[in-house]
């Protein structure tokens, strides 16, 4: 999230950085609920806030905010609710909003546009004549403008998502296959993934309660496909589950198909769609149960499904807080020595012409706690670096130039074994021992649970150095 207004006037610490990502997941939750409640009834939607509001893949990014999943759960709902009060309420201003949602869901990251896609081909497969009353409803003039908008968005879409797709490909991306991404949704959606990121470990969480809340979803769906509905509100409710099985299926293929997607915010994006399609197709069955003991056996089946993804949602958040208590160990991005590193950059920063980062990780954190006028001075290097080694001689030296000015720089790096792109860590040694009119110490070691984890280096270039 881009906070820089709101951390300018309150400053950084943990009450401004958490609070404002938990008051925007709890208004999430309360849209939720609120659609739940005007399509299932107040007991489903009880229910369904309960296991959101335990649920892993709602709490971790909302108690700590590690990419913009809060902001985008958020747009995700404005934008679902919204949709589903036209449908009862046919009025254009709600669709003005949606638009508004889409545009801002762009915030932080462009693969908001997984979600505005799913959405429309979501909305024309399960709703055909919502969409053909809402086009007919405008002007004539407004709908040519609205079909002009569509090609030149679909336009730019092409234009910067094309080349991505067929030219770069990150390192490792031809095994990143179906199985390794269908493990990272399950890993995200269970929380797994998050609590494997910050603390490098997911002992005692159990991972497998997502991929059987997807299978019964799609079983669900079947039995409503081949079920014969004749209760309108039944068949009402089966076409919302299939919608939101839809864009959870069309989010998923997005991911599959992009070569840079695969991290735990990507997947995030999916949360809660498998839940409300169990939800409302479960609710389409038990509707259309004609006999009070066949709906009696439905509630107890349903019943215990929902009592069980709480628990396990309970018991993985558990198992998520205890590491706090028990591990001392984190992730390198994550480590708490950050703020040994960050108090000591801001001693020494300002007696050294630059502060620069070497890896990934480091500077955003390290950049937010800084003061003012030491935040001018501290640049994130590790694009260069990274790719430093694929530049020939004049390259390098016309950029080692500029990121290490006459005078002292100071360079942040992870230890060994602990950089998150180790190519970064080496070209950047291999650039001081190959330029003479470098002159590098190695100043402090930073250490947290009897690990190294920070490396701080100073650097000085001569001031007749070439």
């Amino acid at each position: 999230m881009d906070l820089r207004s709101h951390f300018g006037f309150f400053g950084v610490s943990a009450l401004t950085i958490r609070l404002p990502a938990i008051l925007i997941a709890a208004a999430t939750l309360l849209i939720f609920y609120q659609l739940m409640r005007a399509k299932l009834g107040p007991v489903w939607a009880t229910i369904g806030l309960w296991i959101m509001m335990v649920d892993p893949a709602n709490l971790f990014p909302s108690r700590l905010d590690w990419g913009p999943t809060v902001l985008m759960h958020f747009f995700q709902a404005a934008i679902l609710a919204l949709w589903f009060s036209y449908r009862n309420k046919p009025e254009l201003w709600k669709i003005g909003l949606i638009l508004i949602c889409f545009g801002l869901g762009f915030f932080d990251k462009f693969n908001f546009i997984w979600l505005v896609l799913a959405f429309l081909i979501g909305i024309s497969l399960c709703y055909p004549d919502n969409l053909k009353h809402l086009w007919v409803s405008f002007p004539r003039f407004a709908r040519r403008m609205a079909l002009i908008t569509v090609l030149i968005v679909l336009g730019a879409m092409l234009y910067f998502t094309l080349p991505l797709l067929l030219h770069f490909h990150p390192p490792r991306a031809h095994t990143a296959g179906l199985e390794v991404k269908w493990n990272g949704l399950v890993t995200t959606l269970s929380g797994v993934a998050v609590a494997r990121f910050i603390f490098g470990s997911s002992s005692g969480m159990i991972p497998f309660a997502p991929f059987w809340l997807i299978v019964t979803g799609c079983y669900l769906a079947f039995a409503c496909l081949f079920f014969p509905m004749s209760n309108d509100e039944a068949r009402e409710t089966r076409k919302d589950g299939f919608f939101f099985l839809v864009i959870g299926l069309l989010l998923f293929l997005q991911i599959v198909i992009t070569p840079q997607a695969g991290g735990p915010h990507h997947y995030s994006m999916i949360f809660p769609l498998p839940l409300l399609a169990f939800a409302f197709l479960a609710k389409s069955l038990y509707t259309q149960l004609a006999t009070e003991n066949l709906r009696r056996l439905a509630a107890l089946l349903f019943g215990a499904a929902a009592v069980s993804l709480l628990v396990v949602n309970v018991h993985n958040t558990a198992g998520y807080l205890s590491h706090f208590r028990t591990n001392s160990h984190y992730s390198p991005r994550w480590s708490p020595e950050i703020y040994t590193l960050s108090r000591y950059i801001n001693e020494h920063g300002l007696e050294a012409k630059s502060v620069i980062s070497v890896d990934w990780g480091l500077h955003n954190q390290l950049h937010a706690l800084a003061p003012k006028k030491l935040r001018q001075r501290m640049h994130d290097c590790w694009p260069m670096f990274k790719n430093l080694a694929n530049q020939n001689q004049e390259r390098q030296a016309v950029k080692l130039n500029y990121v290490f000015p006459e005078g002292k720089t100071l360079a942040l790096a992870f230890a060994p074994s602990k950089e998150t792109f180790p190519e970064t860590r080496q070209n950047f040694l291999a650039s001081l021992a190959a330029r003479p009119e470098l002159k590098s110490r190695l100043v402090r070691e930073f250490w947290s649970g009897g690990e190294k984890i920070y490396e701080l280096y100073e650097v000085v270039r001569s001031p007749h150095g070439t």
